[in-house]
């Protein structure tokens, strides 16, 4: 999902999505240190992460703007 696309999601709409990544992003690090040869592609944590801190920020953003 692209920064402007997060823009324009209302706030409990962009609070629901972050919540769901978190949830997968939970999942996948099990999922990785759970098996012995890891998940298929590793570096999908990390963009994960990134993601969450991109929706983080406008999340930020948005509660900066309110007050």
């Amino acid at each position: 999902m692209k920064i402007t696309e997060m823009r324009e999601l209302s706030a409990e709409a962009l609070a629901q999505i972050i919540s769901e990544k978190q949830n997968e992003l939970k999942n996948l690090r099990l999922k990785h240190k759970s098996t012995d040869g890891g998940i298929e592609s590793p570096g999908r944590l990390a963009a994960m992460r990134r993601d969450i801190a991109r929706m983080l920020t406008v999340q930020n953003e948005k509660k900066a703007v309110k007050q």
